[in-house]
């Protein structure tokens, strides 16, 4: 949030919000692709932007009188669809340094979010489950884990690993884990799933287009770089797996949704790519078999229906 918010503060500065109109918006926007920032991330300051807006107007008393036209970008084309393949989540996890191995694990097996693994603690852990709080639930309500033979092989190698004074039950020496994209990259960078790219070489749409050789070197620029743009696989895929194969086998929507913890069908389906070009030529053809079917059983039992009238 912080790096989305200094666009928004380097360029209203200190100006005061009633004065903000439409076109300073359109300004902020077109400077921010000036710079060639991606949609999606012009986006996000934009969503900071609106919620600010917001929240003085909605706010008792009101601090403002009406939130300014706030347009974003298309982002249709930016929707992830990354997923892993079972093989792939083992591999990543054996790449990863032992304290993020089972988080990795863990998250593959239930699609728990990453914010809600790392805050597990063993006074959550019941005898069949753990029950998590809805102070460290996204939509804050509390929702249970059913333990199930991979996620029992899991939470026992953490029992080995425990330290005292410490209730967490995915750690690092005893201490929070707050951040591992340095690990994930190079895991993923690793096993192919991932590749580092220059973060001065980018197209008109502000996406990078020049993939570091094995030094971290751009061959466009020839700049090196010690902390490069990772794109590829990122953590929360295992969510979408998760939700992908839970569906894929054969469980219905509503149960999926009790497993992951999602709110709503729709953002379940979003997650667990339902909206995919090969399911929806699946329930195409479904729906052109039963057509069919009935097709049969109307040819099997004519019925001479009536002119209609002309009007």
């Amino acid at each position: 949030m912080k790096s989305q918010l200094q666009p928004l503060r380097d360029f209203f500065g200190t100006t005061r919000a009633m004065r903000v109109g439409s076109r300073d918006i359109e300004t902020f926007k077109s400077q921010l692709k000036a710079e060639k920032k991606a949609n999606a991330t012009v986006n996000r300051s934009l969503q900071l932007l609106s919620q600010a807006f917001r929240y003085a107007v909605n706010s008792d008393p009101p601090k403002l009188s009406r939130v300014p036209k706030i347009d974003r970008y298309d982002e249709s084309n930016n929707r992830r669809k990354g997923k892993f393949t079972p093989a792939e989540a083992e591999q990543l996890a054996l790449s990863l340094p032992p304290y993020m191995a089972d988080v990795a694990r863990f998250a593959y097996e239930t699609g728990a979010r990453a914010g809600e693994i790392l805050e597990l603690r063993w006074s959550y852990l019941d005898r069949d489950g753990i029950n998590i709080p809805g102070s460290i639930t996204k939509n804050g309500k509390d929702r249970t884990i059913a333990l199930t033979e991979e996620t029992e092989a899991i939470i026992g190698r953490r029992e080995l690993d425990t330290v005292p004074g410490c209730d967490l039950i995915f750690h690092h020496d005893g201490q929070q884990i707050t951040d591992y994209r340095k690990c994930w990259a190079s895991a993923c960078v690793t096993n192919g799933l991932g590749a580092y790219y220059c973060r001065d070489c980018r197209d008109a749409e502000g996406r990078h287009v020049s993939q570091l050789d094995a030094e971290k070197k751009c061959p466009r620029c020839e700049k090196k770089w010690e902390v490069p743009k990772y794109i590829g696989k990122i953590f929360h895929d295992f969510r979408r797996s998760a939700a992908y194969e839970m569906w894929k086998s054969g469980s219905s929507v509503d149960d999926c949704m009790k497993t992951t913890g999602h709110k709503t069908a729709s953002m379940f389906k979003r997650y667990a790519d339902l909206f995919s070009t090969e399911e929806e030529r699946a329930r195409q053809r479904e729906v052109q078999d039963r057509r069919r079917e009935w097709r049969k059983a109307q040819a099997g039992n004519v019925v001479t229906m009536p002119k209609r009238a002309v009007q």
